[in-house]
């Protein structure tokens, strides 16, 4: 674990959205609005990370809504961080009503040049593939409701320190295997702070300790008894944080800064 801050920052995953508007007229057609915005949490070890979407479905108890963009989407999430977005959907006209889960099609297929990859610092680029990804896709088991005559403003957090692995055998791919948060953007906040890493390298590692020694981070857990762990894909000992933020020591400024976003309310 290294030194590791265990915060007391705990996070519930309770989503509310809410139904705004009148009731309809026979004669009005029962859809709203719906924008889905793209965002990452903080990631290091690579300078890009592009998925290529190509649409989405939405899937309700009364069927499944496809959409298709007119060209696939290059998005380079790491563009993205810290909070900000860029829009997938916006203000897309849809069916009003509860839906279940959604589907982002994506281009992720492996050995695929012209599909989603990953480029590292050093230069070496490689493909991402999801195992079945062009059936698969990336799921989102996450319910939401449209309001009639309303907009429904979500957005679809990846965790990409989660989400991608290097597994034996698949060279030279990586694989996808996505850990995505859906939210309402109405309904979040967010979290910040400072750490001082001189203090904590003192107290982890004792007097004289020097602030490079010390990889110090930010875990932000779900739910006021969990038992907290690293992040370890394994709930056997305990669960692993909704987000991991490490705190880097620049060689000059001892007290770093912190910040989680999308945080949904709750302990």
């Amino acid at each position: 674990m290294n030194c590791r801050m265990r915060t007391g920052i705990l996070v519930s995953c309770i989503l509310t959205l809410t139904a705004c508007g009148g009731g309809a007229g026979d004669s009005q057609a029962r859809t709203g609005q719906l924008n889905l915005r793209i965002g990452d949490a903080p990631v290091d070890g690579a300078s890009e990370v592009v998925i290529v979407f190509k649409g989405l479905e939405l899937h309700s108890n009364g069927g499944t809504t496809s959409i298709d963009f007119a060209a696939p989407r290059e998005i380079d999430l790491l563009a993205y961080q810290n909070g900000a977005t860029v829009n997938l959907l916006e203000n897309e006209s849809v069916a009003a009503g509860e839906y279940a889960w959604m589907r982002l099609k994506v281009i992720a297929e492996r050995n695929r040049n012209d599909g989603s990859y990953i480029l590292f610092e050093d230069g070496n680029q490689f493909p991402l593939f999801i195992p079945s990804g062009s059936e698969t896709g990336l799921k989102i088991n996450r319910p939401f409701r449209v309001a009639v005559g309303g907009i429904t403003r979500l957005v679809a957090d990846f965790d990409l320190r989660k989400s991608i692995i290097e597994p034996p055998g698949q060279e030279p791919n990586y694989v996808l295997k996505p850990v995505l948060r859906l939210v309402d953007e109405l309904q979040v906040g967010g979290i910040s702070g400072e750490v001082d890493l001189a203090a904590l390298a003192t107290g982890q590692l004792g007097g004289g300790a020097a602030v490079a020694d010390c990889a110090g981070g930010i875990y932000l857990f779900s739910g006021a008894a969990v038992v907290p762990d690293d992040m370890d894909g394994s709930a056997e000992d305990g669960a692993d944080p909704i987000v991991f933020q490490p705190l880097a020591f620049d060689g000059l400024e001892t007290v770093v800064p912190y910040s989680f976003s999308f945080v949904e309310a709750g302990t």
